[in-house]
């Protein structure tokens, strides 16, 4: 066992003799520690941001090759858009998603998403992926990325990154609402949504 943990760097020779903890077990904990603070510090600011638009307000991950919401609150308004925690959907689905896998240079874009690429429910995501890849870099260079009756009729969202210390996009904040909402409060929506990652960003010790 010690030596297949050796070999595998999660234990070390210790400069005092024997055995100590390797790197790996330091990195682990380190993404332990980012998973942690991203959920007990996003959750308060996706219930303040819920608060503040009225509307359903998502924190999403990139799982392996999906989207996954890890974080969720209920929009206030009688007609409102439901989401569910622990709902996985391909990236080319949702704004999140095109912010989730914009740190892949092209390459690796196109391998993830020749195996991950779905048809929407609406039909209206792009599966075409050089165009998808464009749509994936403007959104990172505009700081925010929008869909609009891509996944539901009559819906869209617009959702910012979520960017950690070392510069990467660690998750997405999304607010999610009806296609007449959001076309009529467009700016202010996405004006707090991009306050809110920016918000969380400084806490996981990014920009």
């Amino acid at each position: 066992l010690v030596r297949t943990l050796s070999d595998s760097g999660y234990l070390e020779p210790s400069r005092r003799g024997g055995i100590f903890l390797g790197r790996k077990l330091f990195e682990l904990g380190m993404a332990y520690r980012a998973q942690v603070d991203l959920l007990r510090d996003g959750s308060q600011i996706v219930e303040d941001l819920r608060d503040q638009s009225g509307e359903t307000v998502q924190l999403s991950v990139l799982e392996n090759d999906m989207m996954l919401v890890l974080l969720k609150e209920e929009g206030s308004h009688p007609v409102r858009i439901i989401s569910r925690v622990g709902s996985r959907v391909p990236v080319n689905w949702a704004a999140s998603g095109r912010l989730l896998v914009s740190d892949m240079d092209d390459g690796a874009l196109t391998s993830l998403l020749e195996k991950s690429v779905r048809q929407s429910p609406t039909g209206r995501a792009t599966t075409d992926i050089p165009k998808f890849i464009q749509q994936v870099r403007k959104f990172r260079r505009q700081g925010f990325a929008t869909e609009l009756n891509e996944t539901n009729e009559h819906a869209g969202c617009v959702a910012a990154p979520v960017i950690d210390g070392t510069g990467k996009c660690v998750a997405a904040i999304s607010i999610v609402a009806p296609e007449h909402r959001l076309k009529q409060n467009r700016e202010s929506l996405t004006q707090q949504v991009r306050a809110a990652a920016s918000t969380l960003s400084q806490r996981l010790g990014g920009r």
